[in-house]
């Protein structure tokens, strides 16, 4: 039997996957995607009241969007401001519709 190896787009899918795995990563996504150039303090103080309200658990889940490429930040003095990556967002798109197009016809729910 033969097993699949991965390659490089599955690992970048899965790594981006990961990333937006938790439901506090995806609100910040869609936060600094509302607000772009926005620094930490103010996504902290715009999560909902069951949400983090540590900034080292915010700062930590930037870092996994930093790491995966969906975020982009620059230094502005003491304060870092925060972009979304639409390139990235794009290749994700991309990638998960041609899954979606590989499913057959009736195949699909």
């Amino acid at each position: 039997m033969k097993t699949a190896t991965p390659d490089n787009c599955d690992r970048h899918m899965a790594q981006l996957c990961k990333a937006l795995g938790s439901p506090v990563r995806v609100q910040i996504l869609r936060y600094v995607l509302d607000h772009p150039g926005c620094i930490g303090n103010e996504i902290l103080l715009h999560m909902p009241d069951d949400g983090p309200h540590a900034q080292s658990t915010i700062s930590q889940h930037l870092r996994v969007l930093r790491e995966a490429g969906l975020l982009l930040a620059r230094d502005d003095g003491a304060a870092v401001c925060y972009w979304v990556c639409a390139e990235r967002l794009a290749w994700l798109r991309g990638a998960l519709g041609d899954i979606q197009a590989a499913v057959p016809p009736g195949r699909a729910r």
